[in-house]
């Protein structure tokens, strides 16, 4: 681990946060990680992957989408950086989980991916001329 705020660690930082709005828990809660309670419950045979226990009960699931959001989420917090997906990646994946849920009647909406990727190469980002921000992928 390098320390440095990466953006693989921010991609791992959003899983994390995927996974709390999912179960309504908190990160770390009575001693135990989400990431890791998620994984362990996980069984892709059974239905909602087996975490009827770890939802929130306040939100519905659409059925159809939820499986496929699971996945980018625990993606998202590979151990090894160079396991997880980009913030574009996951971006798609997501535009994607909404259409194929129905959910994405917006055309213009599916061109926020194009557009996060193609501010990459330009960034505006506050701290990109600090050296100690250091913005690159590991």
């Amino acid at each position: 681990m390098s320390q440095q705020l990466t953006e693989k660690s921010n991609v791992y930082s959003f899983g994390v946060l995927t996974l709390e709005i999912i179960s309504a828990r908190k990160p770390i809660e009575q001693g135990k990680y989400i990431v890791k309670e998620v994984k362990a419950a996980m069984d892709k045979t059974k239905d909602l992957y087996n975490h009827q226990k770890l939802l929130d009960p306040t939100r519905g699931t659409t059925r159809g989408g939820f499986n496929k959001f699971v996945d980018v989420a625990l993606r998202c917090v590979q151990e090894s950086g160079a396991d997880r997906p980009t913030m574009g990646e996951v971006v798609k994946e997501i535009e994607n989980i909404m259409q194929l849920a129905g959910l994405n009647t917006n055309p213009e909406s599916s061109s926020a991916s194009a557009s996060y990727e193609s501010s990459l190469g330009t960034s505006s980002h506050p701290y990109a001329s600090d050296p100690s921000f250091n913005n690159s992928v590991s």
